[in-house]
């Protein structure tokens, strides 16, 4: 009977695509009393984990029609030289509401604004069917060849100081990612928990649009110390933004705001000395106001941070105007951040 048990636990297979058996998970099995008891050797202590591998493990076995009571003793490795559980000291989620407002942009330059602050930054990419980051570091996969460990942990790609991950190293230029919501919440479960981040200050989660799977799932998985906001002024756009809001301000999912950046709030016109309000002017301040928002600062629309978006350099290390004001969203970032601490 045992031999027909592990080959039925050779259905079981982990993220890294290899059964629990040759991954070395299963230490033995015994049968007792009718019961089978297997004894798991795990090297993630995420409570997620193992609810998810004991689950496969008594489907794997009932499908074999073995009608004995499962039972499961499992201890933890010893860790090794690398220490996989991160030391993240605040990780703050860039979000919203409305696509094509430049929120990839403003999280790769808050990320590098802070890496140049000194502080030690890494940024998750999670907005899983529309990864921007690695267009905006200028991070090709043929270029990717430590992104894993031998035993499966995921290693972040550093560029410019800042570690980062996203699900665009994995794909193809263009590629179309078509999961539903579970797959897209194993995935960031893996991010999170099966990633070497080490010691951060800050971690920085690019979310996605909208307040769909991937918000809950992010929600569900990490504590956050607070949201930061990103918004044109204009109505529709602060239509969707208001959305979003509401749900972080949901009892059952209550995350602090800590404040709200307005992306291309103006331009300048040929007189080099007139701004041009494209969206209109004020939108966001007004929202910040209205919905008791602290009001962060403005970024300008710009040719030159298009330029460098698209050749994958943060805005923040070629223009030091442009830098300036991103360093000042930064510091007002990191004392609402204090006042949050202050209050709670």
């Amino acid at each position: 009977m045992k031999k027909e048990i592990e080959k039925a636990l050779k259905n079981v297979i982990l993220m890294n695509k290899k059964n629990i058996i040759e991954s070395g998970f299963v230490k033995k099995i015994d049968l007792l009393n009718n019961k089978i008891v297997i004894y798991l050797i795990l090297d993630n202590p995420a409570m997620h984990f193992k609810n998810e591998l004991i689950k496969n493990i008594k489907n794997s076995i009932k499908s074999i029609n073995i009608l004995y009571t499962i039972c499961f003793k499992i201890e933890m490795k010893s860790e090794s030289s690398i220490n996989i559980k991160p030391v993240i000291k605040n990780i703050i989620a860039i979000a919203s509401g409305k696509g094509g407002v430049g929120k990839s942009t403003i999280a790769t330059n808050i990320a590098v604004s802070l890496k140049e602050m000194g502080f030690h930054v890494g940024l998750l990419d999670a907005d899983i069917y529309g990864p921007s980051i690695p267009l905006m570091f200028n991070i090709e996969k043929k270029n990717i060849n430590t992104i894993t460990h031998k035993n499966g942990i995921i290693n972040p790609i550093i560029s410019y100081g800042v570690k980062i991950l996203s699900i665009g190293f994995f794909l193809k230029y263009g590629e179309a990612i078509v999961w539903r919501g579970p797959m897209v919440t194993k995935v960031l479960r893996q991010f999170i928990h099966e990633t070497y981040w080490g010691e951060l200050d800050f971690l920085i989660v690019d979310l996605p649009p909208g307040t769909g799977d991937i918000h809950l799932s992010i929600l569900q998985e990490i504590t956050l110390q607070g949201i930061v906001i990103v918004s044109t002024s204009q109505k529709i756009a602060l239509s969707d933004v208001n959305r979003s809001v509401g749900m972080f301000r949901m009892k059952s999912i209550y995350v602090p705001i800590i404040g709200i950046i307005e992306n291309m709030s103006f331009f300048f016109t040929k007189k080099e000395k007139e701004k041009y309000y494209f969206f209109g002017k004020n939108g966001v301040k007004n929202f910040s106001k209205k919905s008791n928002i602290f009001f962060l600062g403005e970024i300008p629309m710009l040719q030159e941070i298009r330029k460098y978006s698209d050749l994958g350099i943060p805005i923040v290390l070629k223009n030091d105007i442009i830098k300036n004001m991103f360093i000042n969203i930064t510091k007002n970032i990191i004392n609402q951040i204090n006042q949050l601490y202050i209050k709670n």
